[in-house]
């Protein structure tokens, strides 16, 4: 459990910085009052701003002077100095662990931005800039491995605070990343000097906001189940920075037995009725549609489990309750770790993003709409996003079905077949010049 008295200290001089109060003084006050804080205590006083109607917004926008106010007094920094004097592992995790995993990546990360840096200041080498640019745009994957697997299950215990304010500044550092990267195309390093310096500065800063507040309270929350769980999740994205994932021993071991105990439930569960399950996968399905606004003939259980599983799409559907039931999730545009199927899809997206979700699908429930489509015009991705409506005959809500479709190839055939177009237009008007053969 938090500390009332220090969570009511450290949110009132969280107000003082937000009134616009100088950092020094306020960092005073605090290094006066505490020797040490618990990283609990610092996501309870946020919290606290939250539910005292402050804007998740403006904390989110205040959070690297929250992580400058407690730098070197957080309860994991105190752990990690009288470790390292000691010349122990930082946080003697096995290798492979999750947090392990995490910590390898950052590391990586702290390579390139160093590099980076030193390119920057010594100048003269925007190719260097420009590749090292490229690479950081893969850290869209390293926070999104964090915020699902991580931020994600902490709401489950009711510790809102990463997701209400971190993932919020992680949305904006993969934004800047993307527009930089884009500016180096058209412009020298040194004209962009400045602010690609400021976002390596709050790239460490998240760095340091992982270690020392998100990965420690995670530590003294989620259960052993529930860190094989992300350890199970962490190839759907594969490594980042780091050439591999290391192996878990422990999580390995665990996932042996989950899938010997599934084998032998299954195996029980045939001996009781042995023509069960092949009598279900030749079970039929009957569509009584005109084929064109609903679906019209028949299919067996096993047809329709092989054609989902080779449709040229990604599909997740959402119950009626806002559940995750299902997806496929082949091409991998969006990350789907297992471990957000039975879960609220609400926890799947940033707290900013939760109120359309919530309007979209009150629309798909009350009928105002059946169906919404957004473009993501990613220049080396583009993607088509559909949401839909999913009803009964009687025309009952039954959930949301969210179909993806990676457009990459769609665009560049049709861009070649318009050039292909253009051109041969342009041989057809220079034929009919006067005085051409």
């Amino acid at each position: 459990m938090a500390e009332l008295g220090n969570v009511q200290q450290l949110k009132g001089m969280l107000q003082r910085l937000g009134a616009g109060e100088d950092l020094a003084s306020v960092r005073e006050d605090f290094v006066k009052s505490f020797k040490d804080v618990p990283v609990k205590d610092i996501m309870a006083a946020e919290q606290e701003l939250i539910k005292d109607g402050a804007d998740p917004r403006k904390i989110t926008k205040l959070c690297d002077l929250h992580s400058a106010l407690f730098h070197g007094k957080t309860e994991g920094e105190v752990i990690r100095e009288q470790k390292r004097m000691k010349k122990q592992d930082l946080l003697q995790l096995p290798e492979g662990h999750p947090v392990d995993y995490f910590i390898r990546e950052n590391s990586a990360l702290e390579l390139i931005l160093n590099n980076l840096q030193m390119a920057l200041e010594n100048g003269g080498h925007d190719d260097k800039v420009q590749l090292a640019m490229v690479r950081l745009k893969k850290i869209r994957a390293l926070y999104g491995k964090k915020e699902e697997l991580i931020m994600a299950p902490l709401e489950r215990y009711g510790i809102t605070g990463p997701s209400e304010v971190m993932w919020g500044v992680d949305d904006e550092i993969k934004a800047e990343v993307g527009r930089l990267a884009r500016g180096l195309q058209r412009t020298s390093a040194e004209e962009l000097k400045e602010p690609i310096l400021a976002v390596i500065k709050r790239m460490r800063e998240m760095i340091y906001k992982d270690e020392n507040i998100l990965l420690p309270i995670a530590m003294q929350n989620l259960t052993d189940d529930e860190w094989v769980d992300v350890y199970r999740d962490l190839p759907e994205m594969g490594p980042v920075f780091i050439t591999e994932i290391p192996k878990w021993a422990h999580g390995e071991q665990v996932l042996m037995e989950r899938m010997q105990a599934e084998k032998s439930a299954a195996e029980a569960e045939d001996m009781k009725t042995p023509a069960s399950g092949a009598d279900f996968e030749q079970a039929v399905v009957h569509f009584d549609g005109n084929g064109s606004e609903s679906p019209a003939g028949e299919m067996t259980i096993a047809q329709l489990r092989g054609l989902m599983k080779i449709l040229p799409l990604d599909i997740t559907f959402i119950d009626d309750q806002m559940i995750n039931r299902f997806y496929k999730n082949g091409d991998k545009v969006f990350s789907r770790p297992l471990s957000t199927l039975g879960q609220s899809t609400y926890q799947c997206h940033p707290v900013p993003i939760r109120a359309v979700v919530k309007n979209l699908t009150d629309d798909f429930r009350s009928g105002a709409r059946d169906s919404f489509t957004r473009w993501i015009p990613n220049p080396d991705r583009p993607v088509k996003v559909t949401y839909l409506a999913v009803r009964d005959k009687e025309g009952t809500y039954l959930g949301a079905a969210e179909i993806i479709q990676d457009m990459t190839e769609a665009f560049r055939q049709f861009r070649s077949m318009e050039a292909a177009s253009m051109k041969a237009e342009a041989l057809k008007a220079a034929r009919t010049q006067p005085g051409q053969p």
